[in-house]
């Protein structure tokens, strides 16, 4: 029998290979924003054309995530992780050796793919490796790579702009994830469930479904929402994801079990989740461009000013089960939501760069608390909203949801400001030459190639695009603040009251450990009890959260036309 530092040895090997796959997936889904500028300038892709770019991949990610972590469970995961981090590390290459913003978008939907099939593998193999008495360990470590992963690729890339040309990120993500697919090869030892049943007519409508929402909110903008393509594409994507809802409620071995959302605490979860990474990736997508066109910062400094996110996300993390004890997932979700909301309204008031930036890293630092306070009452009321028997498919709602929301969040945000961009901007370059203010419209990149040709002109057109950004930056803020403020508001009224016993004080809520779909719950939450609750009537909550939805969208609609008009 081996001693006890070989086997513990393997696992720790194992365990920095799977967080370093990790790191490179998430942390490859962020860090072309930052170099989104250089890109525009030296390939001339529009604003739409940057959009498809850093969201090709997100959709995909999360389209693809749930249907090839089945197919890794029962296929392999060793397997798995082999041909998606091959399919990672080739496409990310390519993409950073292309000229063509065409094909650096399909290279980046295809790396998407790859990370899919990579992110869940990971966690498996963890799981069916490590014993129980450490498994706890093992999985806290991967999730804390998994929510760190965005800001370390932020800052790799900003080291590398600094160096090279933007293209350096992509091939270096390609390279490390290589290596890291030999490593694999080593330490990861074969493992698989033969008998998971697959839903592959699940998979393909999630996948069709989302694509093609998000190509009606990407491409509205430019064609216009009124287009007969746009409402095409918007129809066909709400369809289909009706019909996937519809089709995983009726067939007898769902991908994803829609029948869980009865569960109050489960619903409440998941919007919370979802919403949350929605307004966070909108930020991601922004914050890096707005640092350089506005502050003309380079790509290092935008990287470094967003350190203070983390700053706040950390500790409030720590605090945030504490917290729940005390006051319940409920009072603690929507209290983080709400800080959230307020540090984006703090950050929009500063879109026309005169506030210095340390008013920046306060307001980031604001909304970075309050994704700390968020994240562990989102994922514990979607675990603890099931029994134990349940908490595996409950699991994978959460990734699925912060996946989903994180592509919908970066395409909403933006198409919200491209349409500000254009409205505004085109006043300030009417007197062009029609195809140079054509161009100018397509994004600021452009416009201020344009009023580099332009002499002594071109400053007021270089001006009024720096100003128009601004404004799209900061209504896209304000759309994210109000779906903020409705997720801490549907977490009130659809999360269940903290849990009493008689004779106790609130049950507690420890912060759970996400795990895969389809294997054994591995959590250190607490095993739901049946507690009566006082609850509105089911029709009643469902006309509120109706009532409350399309408020939003009302008022987002209304925020959009003021601040379009005002800036006129």
């Amino acid at each position: 029998m081996a001693d006890a530092g070989g086997p513990r040895g393997r696992l720790g090997a194992l365990l920095a290979v799977m967080c370093a796959a990790l790191a490179l997936v998430v942390g490859a889904g962020s860090s072309l924003a930052l170099a989104l500028p250089a890109l525009a300038r030296d390939t001339g892709a529009t604003q739409t054309e940057l959009t498809w770019a850093v969201n090709a991949y997100a959709l995909t990610f999360a389209a693809l995530l749930l249907p090839l972590g089945i197919a890794a469970d029962r296929f392999g995961r060793r397997g798995a992780l082999l041909s998606g981090l091959a399919v990672f590390a080739a496409c990310s290459a390519a993409s950073g050796l292309v000229d063509d913003p065409t094909a650096l978008v399909v290279l980046r939907g295809l790396a998407g793919a790859g990370a899919a099939a990579v992110m869940p593998a990971t966690l498996s193999v963890l799981v069916d490796a490590y014993p129980p008495q450490r498994r706890a360990s093992a999985i806290g470590v991967w999730a804390a790579v998994s929510g760190a992963g965005a800001l370390l690729g932020l800052l790799l890339a900003g080291v590398l702009l600094e160096v090279a040309w933007w293209g350096s990120v992509q091939v270096t993500f390609g390279a490390l994830s290589a290596l890291v697919a030999l490593l694999c090869l080593v330490v990861v030892p074969p493992s698989r469930n033969p008998d998971l049943p697959l839903d592959p007519l699940g998979g393909l409508l999630a996948l069709l479904g989302l694509g093609a929402l998000a190509w009606g909110i990407i491409e509205g903008p430019e064609r216009g929402w009124t287009d007969a393509t746009t409402l095409v594409a918007l129809t066909a994507g709400t369809l289909c994801l009706a019909a996937f809802t519809g089709h995983e409620w009726r067939t007898a071995h769902p991908m994803l079990d829609v029948r869980l959302f009865r569960d109050r605490g489960l619903t409440a979860g998941s919007a919370a989740v979802f919403l949350q990474f929605f307004a966070a990736f909108g930020l991601f997508f922004l914050a890096p461009q707005w640092l350089q066109y506005v502050h003309a910062l380079t790509p290092l400094q935008a990287a470094l000013c967003l350190a203070p996110m983390a700053l706040g996300i950390g500790p409030t993390a720590q605090v945030a089960p504490v917290l729940m004890r005390r006051l319940g997932a409920r009072a603690v979700a929507a209290w983080g939501l709400g800080q959230m909301a307020v540090g984006l309204v703090l950050l929009a008031r500063q879109a026309d760069g005169a506030a210095p930036l340390w008013q920046f890293g306060a307001a980031l630092f604001v909304f970075g608390a309050g994704f700390g306070l968020a994240l562990t009452p989102g994922t514990a009321l979607i675990l603890e909203g099931l029994p134990a028997d349940r908490r595996t498919l409950a699991a994978a709602v959460n990734d699925v949801t912060r996946e989903v929301g994180g592509a919908l969040g970066g395409a909403v945000a933006a198409s919200v400001l491209l349409a500000v961009y254009r409205d505004d901007v085109h006043p300030v370059v009417a007197a062009l030459p029609q195809r140079a203010a054509t161009w100018a419209e397509s994004g600021v990149a452009q416009a201020y190639a344009v009023a580099a040709r332009e002499g002594r002109a071109g400053a007021a057109v270089a001006a009024g695009a720096r100003d128009a950004f601004g404004a799209g930056y900061a209504t896209a803020l304000v759309v994210g603040a109000a779906v903020l403020l409705a997720g801490a508001v549907l977490s009130g009224l659809l999360a269940p009251p903290p849990a009493r016993r008689a004779g106790a004080s609130r049950r507690p809520s420890s912060a759970p450990v996400v795990v895969p779909a389809r294997h054994p719950v591995i959590s250190v939450a607490p095993a739901s009890t049946a507690v009566p609750t006082r609850r509105l009537p089911r029709g009643l909550e469902a006309a509120a959260a109706a009532v409350l939805v399309l408020g939003v969208i009302g008022g987002v609609a209304l925020v959009t036309e003021v601040v379009s008009s005002a800036a006129h």
